[in-house]
């Protein structure tokens, strides 16, 4: 009777001991994420876009970070299409053969006759002023390019300012060739090396622009001269308002372009694209 007892007792604590466990395991089990949720969370780390973006460097050759402005569009495209791009940062000729191989969706680029023919365009991101800028004692006036006839006219290496510019260089006149330091460039132009200097950004204000040069300048030297801000001036008239897009070889990426084309389409609708280029203004 005693060891019947005893029996008795053991099996009852052991059913509650193996109770227990079931229910540590079931709340165990049910914290756990369910495989299904388990691929989307790693597909959603997994999810990158290369996305190619024409580098500058200053003086010394170090590669200027990009805008803030420009980060945090980046970051809004990235937000709407739930990715993370990986940007990798080239100079214009390397960047425009890497993405003809596929290598990603190039960000910024501006269209004409020989790119249609190679790369498929999104929507427009933003309108790109490029803006003449002179030394003060050479300025001239600008109403077509007639009057650049026989100028030396600076230009970022690789980089192209739409169909008339192109068919004219080196023709209508001389273009000068450099990397795309901004300081540098200018120097160049002060220095007499060249009459004109091409500077593109989204500004649609001269005083805006040379403001925005000299805070470049003064960013890439180590000493700013009070005498550079009255030795040269931006021209009224722009070269041309040139539209840029994200580019790429097609078929490959022609989801994507079709994913950023609605995103880019929202941000003009709420007007988030136009409040996060004028931050900075």
């Amino acid at each position: 009777m005693c060891v019947s007892t005893s029996s008795s007792g053991f099996y009852r604590y052991d059913r509650l001991v193996l109770r227990y466990v079931l229910l540590l395991l079931s709340i165990f089990l049910f914290l756990l994420p369910t495989p299904a949720l388990h691929a989307v969370e790693a597909g959603k780390q997994d999810k990158k876009l290369v996305l190619l973006v024409r580098e500058l460097r200053n003086e010394e050759g170090d590669l200027v970070p990009i805008r803030e402005e420009i980060r945090q569009l980046l970051n809004y495209f990235e937000r709407e299409l739930r990715i993370r791009f990986e940007i990798r940062r080239y100079p214009w000729i390397r960047l425009l053969n890497n993405a003809k191989n596929g290598e990603g969706i190039v960000f910024g680029l501006s269209r004409n006759r020989e790119r249609l023919a190679t790369f498929r365009f999104s929507e427009t991101i933003y309108a790109n002023y490029v803006w003449l800028v002179t030394r003060s004692d050479a300025s001239f006036v600008f109403n077509s390019m007639q009057d650049l006839k026989g100028k030396t006219v600076g230009v970022v290496r690789g980089a192209s300012y739409g169909d008339e510019f192109d068919s004219m260089r080196n023709v209508l006149f001389l273009v000068e060739e450099d990397v795309s330091s901004h300081g540098a460039r200018l120097k160049k132009l002060l220095n007499k090396r060249m009459d004109v200097m091409v500077f593109g950004d989204r500004r649609s204000q001269p005083e805006e622009v040379k403001q925005l040069l000299i805070n470049m300048l003064s960013n890439e030297t180590s000493h700013m001269e009070t005498a550079i801000e009255q030795s040269f001036k931006v021209l009224p008239k722009p070269l041309l308002v040139d539209d840029l897009h994200f580019a790429a070889v097609s078929p490959q990426y022609d989801e994507w372009i079709q994913k950023l084309n609605l995103a880019i389409l929202a941000g003009r609708k709420s007007g988030e694209i136009n409040r996060l280029l004028l931050r900075d203004k």
